[in-house]
């Protein structure tokens, strides 16, 4: 299964917070590809630089990825987890 998704955060942050999000998964990297190995599950994950989004003065960064699951029971759940990791709080 394949899900697509643009982000707000830079690749380095991206990293960081999947490594945090999955400490028990084998992650490596390779190029824009990062593999995670978690039981007999993969997920490989392709991420792509784009253009920054402005509002007003405030500029964010823009990171495409892909996330091509295989072997997981339950991918879309899975994903939704990993976007709870991702969130940011504030106010």
């Amino acid at each position: 299964m394949i899900f697509e998704k643009e982000m707000a955060i830079e690749r380095h942050e991206f990293r960081r917070t999947l490594r945090r999000a999955l400490p028990e998964a084998h992650i490596s990297e390779q190029g824009d590809t990062i593999t995670v190995r978690e039981g007999s599950g993969t997920l490989e994950i392709t991420l792509s630089t784009k253009p920054q989004r402005r509002i007003g003065l405030l500029a964010l960064p823009v990171l495409a990825a892909r996330f091509h699951y295989s072997g997981y029971d339950d991918p879309a759940g899975h994903l939704a987890r990993l976007d709870i990791s991702f969130q940011r709080g504030g106010g």
